[in-house]
């Protein structure tokens, strides 16, 4: 209750002071009265909304709590980073006006809001179409004990769908299983957090997911969002249950959960060991994983893992056989820059390894920056990801 009041007062203070500095600066455009009239019930508006959310919020009990709260957030950032951005840019122009460089506080004023504009517009993209514009991210992986047949071996890697955070008409999903099957892949592996937290977000997708096919199947483990560890229950079973009915909705659509456990794959004579531990993470995270029960069994094949956090790379996989590590986890942060071979985000100043491939003492981790989203309903310059493994012992 406390956390929720003090985010309603908070919120209503960002916007009055955010309005209230940039009424002062663009007030000598308003010529009428009117024009100040309508400024000040557009910000009316976004009060409103806050205090909507604010005793609207707390009353749900389901997914559709995260579809709205994002939906929320989404909107106050479309509206207000540019105006933000507006009004830090154009205190330049007030002082070059001041100072009767007249030219140059033109110059710093158009350029205000030219910044406001982009990143309404970036924002605005990054909301709507962006966030399922998928991109599919090939690499070829080196694995010099691989068995011949398993050469050109072609995994697809999801992570990160977090159901919860669509309407139920959301384009993103259907779109999603029909780029993955035109890859035709022999594998398909998610690397955890199907849901937010409530195992209903999948009851309107499991017949969508169920579409995914594979050669050798469709394969996943936990993140830390599937045990519903965010949500406070009315009891322990309450919770319990939930996690049970995620197990079933995956085993519905046809995903065989690896939870500290292994499959062999096999091809004509040869073997690789796909292997899955549960959430394995660092506080505040949950941490189910059993590596050594995962691997059981593996000696002398070689080993891929799944699991959701990269951090579990450096903290324990890189002292077990195994050959290369899937995982999701970081997003991204959806935030960043993807231009050429320049990649950068603010996730890797919490995850060193958030997206790509990493090597570290002959082993190899992919860190997929998934395909959904959570907290911002969208994606800015980090395109969703499909990733497409190639698997080859060909180590030129």
């Amino acid at each position: 209750m406390k956390t929720g009041l003090f985010i309603l007062i908070a919120g209503i203070l960002c916007v009055l002071l955010n309005d209230s500095l940039l009424f002062l600066q663009i007030r000598r455009y308003f010529k009428r009265k009117i024009y100040s009239y309508l400024f000040w019930l557009h910000s009316l508006f976004f009060v409103s909304c806050i205090v909507w959310y604010h005793l609207f919020i707390p009353s749900l009990k389901g997914p559709e709590a995260y579809f709205w709260v994002e939906k929320c957030i989404s909107i106050i950032l479309l509206f207000y980073t540019p105006k933000t951005l507006y009004i830090i840019v154009n205190v330049f122009s007030i002082l070059l006006r001041k100072a009767k460089c007249i030219p140059a506080a033109k110059i710093v004023n158009r350029l205000a809001l030219g910044i406001a504009l982009a990143s309404f517009i970036v924002i605005l993209n990054g909301i709507t179409w962006y966030r399922y514009n998928y991109k599919i991210e090939r690499e070829t992986v080196c694995i010099k004990t691989l068995p011949d047949a398993f050469n050109d071996f072609r995994i697809v890697q999801l992570t990160d769908l977090h159901l919860g955070s669509y309407g139920e008409h959301y384009p993103g999903i259907t779109k999603l299983v029909d780029e993955v099957n035109r890859l035709n892949p022999d594998l398909i592996v998610f690397t955890g957090d199907m849901v937010n937290s409530f195992a209903s977000e999948m009851d309107p997708w499991i017949e969508t997911l169920k579409k995914l096919k594979a050669k050798y199947g469709k394969y996943a483990t936990t993140g830390n969002h599937d045990y519903g560890t965010y949500v406070k229950w009315s009891s322990k079973a309450d919770q319990e249950n939930n996690l049970k009915q995620f197990f079933k909705n995956m085993e519905r659509a046809d995903f065989t959960m690896l939870n500290n456990t292994n499959i062999p794959l096999v091809i004509a004579n040869d073997t690789l060991y796909l292997a899955g531990v549960e959430n394995w993470g660092l506080p505040p995270f949950p941490c189910f994983g059993k590596l050594a029960q995962a691997l059981e069994g593996t000696n002398g094949y070689p080993v891929i893992l799944l699991s959701h956090d990269p951090s579990h790379w450096r903290h324990e996989v890189l002292n077990y056989p195994v050959d290369l590590m899937l995982a999701g986890h970081t997003h991204a942060m959806q935030l960043g820059i993807n231009i050429g071979s320049f990649r950068w985000s603010p996730a890797v100043y919490i995850y060193p390894e958030y997206n790509g491939l990493y090597t570290a003492n002959g082993q190899q981790l992919y860190v997929s920056r998934g395909v959904g989203y959570l907290g911002f309903a969208g994606r800015i310059g980090q395109r969703p990801e499909i990733t497409l493994i190639k698997l080859t012992n060909d180590c030129k």
